[in-house]
């Protein structure tokens, strides 16, 4: 028979497998279950990874109140536990929601306090340098956008070493896209021309989530369309748009649909800008039927397994 912590183990697994393949409600179910045992196990570092991971899930699904609530009870528990050295994730985590959200200022604030939390209590945690570098790309990000690029060329080159230094390539497409911005920011076009080959053929590693690739492509349509590059924005799209449909994935399709429009929008294609806002609701609306389709088995689940559970004298 497994032990608890391999069953909690297995869930976690499974939680962030289900991330991964931007299957968040299942995966929220499967990170719960194994923040329950890990809960009752008192095992601070796997229930402080596990709550991370919902932490996660609910950002990409916009839930932000469900996001900032996980976010605080976990650093509250954190502070009861004494644990140091794993705020940053829950920092980064809120940071990652203003960024989307557009709020740059409050992203940057977060983005500093994860990243001095790691360098004043990282090695006391079971960090790996992937964390300090997803907080500098962060703070990169928020700075282009705020038009404040020597700061952003600071934490970018930063993020850059951490890569090179320990041989992580899951963040590649990120990277590249954040340097091709700077450069396009400060008028070197001619750099983001000498590496358009670099900047398109990236393939979406499995160790990130959907939100930080969307956030990926959306950069790089932006820098295009900066350039007036348009065909090549609105091939971007058109990429994930034919990954959604091969995946049959109704949210990716949802995503395809917004950067269509943020290419045209931009453009002054009227025309082809409206085609997307009616493609957009139309994947609105599919969304929102195969969420109701999900709830409803988890319903029928949930009423099924309750009345397995009732003796049969209560029936």
């Amino acid at each position: 028979m497994a032990s608890s912590e391999q069953i909690a183990r297995e869930y976690y697994d499974t939680g962030m497998e289900l991330i991964h393949a931007n299957s968040m409600e299942p995966a929220i179910d499967n990170l719960n279950m194994a923040l329950s045992i890990y809960e009752e196990l008192d095992d601070h570092v796997s229930y402080i990874w596990t709550i991370r991971g919902l932490a996660i899930a609910y950002g990409i699904l916009g839930y932000d109140s469900k996001m900032l609530h996980k976010s605080l009870a976990a650093l509250n528990y954190i502070d009861k536990k004494g644990i140091q050295g794993a705020k940053h994730f829950f920092y980064t985590a809120i940071c990652d929601r203003y960024m989307v959200l557009g709020d740059y200022d409050s992203a940057i604030n977060y983005g500093k306090m994860a990243l001095q939390d790691l360098e004043d209590h990282g090695t006391e945690f079971p960090n790996e340098p992937h964390s300090y570098m997803v907080a500098c790309m962060n703070l990169a990000y928020s700075y282009l956008h705020i038009n404040r690029y020597p700061d952003a060329e600071v934490f970018l080159k930063r993020a850059i070493e951490i890569a090179k230094k320990n041989d992580l390539h899951h963040h590649d497409l990120s990277l590249s896209v954040l340097n091709a911005n700077l450069h396009y920011r400060i008028g070197d076009n001619q750099y983001v021309y000498d590496h358009i080959d670099e900047l398109v053929t990236f393939i979406k590693s499995n160790r990130i989530t959907i939100q930080d690739y969307i956030q990926d492509l959306k950069l790089l349509i932006e820098t295009f369309c900066g350039m007036h590059e348009f065909e090549r924005a609105e091939a971007v799209a058109t990429s994930l748009e034919s990954t959604a449909t091969i995946s049959n994935d109704v949210r990716m399709k949802l995503n395809a649909a917004q950067l269509y429009m943020m290419v045209y929008k931009i453009s002054g294609d009227t025309e082809k800008y409206h085609k997307a806002c009616v493609k957009f609701a139309e994947g609105t609306i599919a969304v929102k039927e195969a969420e109701a389709t999900e709830h409803l088995l988890e319903m029928d689940t949930a009423i099924a397994l309750s009345i397995a559970d009732t003796p049969l004298d209560l029936l």
